[in-house]
């Protein structure tokens, strides 16, 4: 009942074991020792191209928190008039030009998910308090705030 086998079974261990030789572990080579060196270079290019993708997104979003103005003025200190607040930069622009042909100077600026629509630049809070009382005529919720 037992059936010869046409192929002979390979040992676990070694004839060398059974001799007492030890053959040492084979040595582990770190990563970039292993690739070839165009593979390399080509490595390098993509990590430099997602960096970039990386970096310039960033940028973008930085870039759209920061401050806009119609006029082009500068946001830095000082006193204006928060009008409105919105989600939408379309909505915002249209109110900003709403203003402007009005004769008022908007402002607008993006703050966390909303953009301010602010109106004049004021050097302390007394000299934009008549301005307020005008406009809280129109906008009921404006209040003076710092730039």
């Amino acid at each position: 009942m037992a059936e010869k086998q046409d192929y002979s079974q390979g040992e676990l261990f070694s004839s060398s074991l059974e001799k007492g030789e030890f053959k040492g572990h084979i040595a582990r080579s770190s990563f970039f020792t292993r690739i070839r060196g165009y593979e390399k270079t080509l490595l390098l290019v993509m990590l430099l191209a997602l960096i970039s993708i990386v970096s310039f997104s960033l940028g973008v979003e930085k870039g759209k928190r920061m401050a806009f103005s119609p006029e082009g003025t500068n946001v830095s200190s000082g006193y204006t008039i928060q009008v409105a607040a919105f989600r939408s930069r379309q909505l915002a622009g249209r109110e900003a030009l709403l203003l402007a042909k009005k004769g008022f100077s908007p402002l607008a600026f993006a703050k966390g998910n909303y953009v301010i629509l602010c109106v004049g630049r004021f050097p302390d809070q007394k000299s934009a308090q008549p301005l307020l009382n005008q406009l809280q005529k129109t906008y009921a919720g404006c209040r003076i705030r710092r730039l």
